[in-house]
């Protein structure tokens, strides 16, 4: 589709001068179009409202109105428009005042076919250029409101991971129109199921389903201003209040009963306690996850509140934050000793505390390990399926009525993680090397390539690309990306007549003379000397 022609007006109160400006050059040939002429400024003001021209020829001198004022009042409805002044010797002085005021230029009379030309050629770039500023201007700002919902989401789960930038987050709530009360944070955490008679729901119906839900705690909780509704990074429902007033367990309780009579399905709601500050968010959200884990004893479609399961009883040990971080710890980097000993010391501390200890205080115990493994296994995107093939976890946990073989259960669950965790990240090691190789086959010739480079490419840090690629391919990356330099340039030196220089440029070696040294390095033989024998 050929561009549009860039429309002319011509304002000037002789018709001699509109005439000669008409047709002292072929217009449409440079991408314009001359669409109306005026003999005054008042006239000309008309025109610009019906034509809407790019760009406007104006006298300086006209009757009722001068071309600058007459410039000054398209400026200020029009500022995108450019508008030339035509003046005299005599006016010169005068006419320089119309750069203050955004005149894009001005010529001098008599008019001059060739200086009109090369004036409105540079204004057609100028407007072109401007056009495209704001075209792209438009599309990043399209782009931003299509993710505006994405970007609120993402600031809503960065305040309960307590990762914000406390320097901006004001600024950003403002942006977003998020109302949060500084001094008051309480998370719930909302996750719902279908049915246990439901035959095999695909990923596709959960997800209809979470959204399906979504929607109605929105619309549930829409005229409480302070309760922000969104998705965190596990799919469940987050419902954050800062409300103060409003009595949110109460809320949920009624929540739930809505749901699971729209929605037919299964429904459970954790709730962290009550902290005086948004940098709480963290402890309170972590709080109702924990909560939402106790369904497995609360059992199914509750309303926990992690105030209600935190005390712990006689005869249980309390497993607290740090012991399973460090028991996740373990579990991500392979430790099986560690593990092992964790799992140990957790039963030996339980069997300890006395001979009335119950199957439930197990059970409980049981669970909280199992919660960090399933937790760990999330966090690493491994499928828990590929552990637990029935998607029960905690299946076999209510099966086992004695401590022994919960044990030697969580025991062997523990390494079976391990050992699976350790091959899925050995595999995405494995794939990471050999894209990066491919990276470098593919584009040795770039002499800017280098660890650097690559690392910042592949989104990795620089000692940990260069250990891994070490450990993967035994080589460093330096020597890796030498050897196939050189590799392909023994095939330049066979296969072609091209001379050393240019084999060095197409490897991706600058310098003619670090690629000899190189290329005797890693061959035993100079250029010279290898093209010698291979004439022979």
């Amino acid at each position: 589709m050929p561009e549009a022609l860039l429309k002319v007006l011509i304002v000037d109160d002789e018709h001699l001068v509109r005439n000669l400006l008409r047709n002292c050059i072929n217009w449409n040939e440079i991408g314009y179009e001359v669409v109306g002429e005026a003999s005054n400024a008042h006239e000309a003001l008309d025109l610009v409202e019906q034509l809407r021209p790019d760009v406007i020829f104006t006298d300086i001198y006209m009757p009722f109105m001068d071309g600058l004022e007459f410039g000054k009042i398209v400026f200020e409805k029009y500022p995108t428009i450019k508008i030339i002044v035509l003046t005299g010797y005599e006016e010169f002085e005068y006419a320089k005042k119309s750069v203050k005021i955004g005149i894009a230029d001005f010529l001098l009379k008599p008019i001059n076919d060739d200086e009109i030309r090369k004036v409105v050629l540079n204004i057609k770039a100028k407007i072109e250029s401007e056009r495209s500023q704001r075209n792209e201007y438009d599309r990043i700002k399209n782009q931003l409101e299509e993710n505006l919902p994405y970007l609120k989401e993402k600031l809503l789960n960065s305040i309960i991971q307590n990762t914000y930038d406390a320097n901006n987050i004001n600024q950003q709530l403002d942006y977003f129109n998020i109302k949060i009360s500084p001094d008051h944070v309480q998370i719930a955490v909302i996750e719902v199921s279908f049915p246990d008679n439901t035959d095999n729901p695909g990923e596709e119906e959960r997800l209809l389903l979470n959204m399906q839900c979504l929607g109605l705690v929105s619309k549930y909780f829409r005229d409480d201003r302070y309760v922000n509704i969104f998705i965190d990074n596990n799919q469940n429902i987050i419902a954050y209040n800062s409300e103060k007033d409003l009595e949110f367990a109460d809320c949920l309780e009624l929540l739930r009963n809505m749901i699971i009579n729209k929605l037919k399905c299964n429904i459970c709601i954790g709730i962290g306690n009550i902290y005086n500050h948004m940098s709480r968010a963290k402890t309170s959200y972590k709080e109702a996850c924990d909560a939402l884990n106790y369904k497995i004893i609360a059992g199914k479609n509750q309303v926990i509140s992690y105030s209600d399961i935190s005390f712990p009883r006689p005869g249980t040990r309390s497993i607290q934050n740090d012991d399973t971080d460090a028991l996740a710890f373990y579990i991500k980097a392979g430790i099986k000793k560690k593990v092992h000993e964790y799992i140990e010391a957790s039963f030996s501390e339980c069997s300890q505390s006395g001979i009335n200890i119950g199957i439930e205080t197990i059970r409980v115990l049981a669970s909280g390990i199992l919660s960090v493994i399933l937790n760990v296994l999330t966090e690493l995107e491994i499928h828990i399926s590929d552990i637990f093939p029935n998607n029960q976890p905690f299946e076999q946990i209510f099966k086992i009525d004695t401590l022994p073989e919960m044990k030697e259960y969580l025991l062997k669950l523990s390494e079976d993680t391990v050992n699976m965790i350790i091959s899925t990240q050995n595999k995405k090691v494995n794939q990471a090397i050999e894209d990066i190789k491919n990276y470098i086959n593919e584009n040795m010739s770039d002499p800017e390539m280098s660890l650097s480079h690559t690392a910042k490419k592949f989104y990795m840090n620089v000692s940990y690309l260069s250990r891994i690629f070490k450990q993967e391919s035994g080589y460093t990356f330096v020597e890796y990306l030498t050897k196939i330099r050189m590799e392909k340039a023994i095939r330049l030196l066979k296969e072609t007549d091209l001379k050393a220089y240019q084999v060095a440029e197409l490897v991706g070696i600058s310098n003619p003379h670090y690629f000899s040294i190189c290329f005797k390095k890693w061959t035993g033989v100079s250029v010279n000397d290898f093209k010698k024998s291979e004439l022979q």
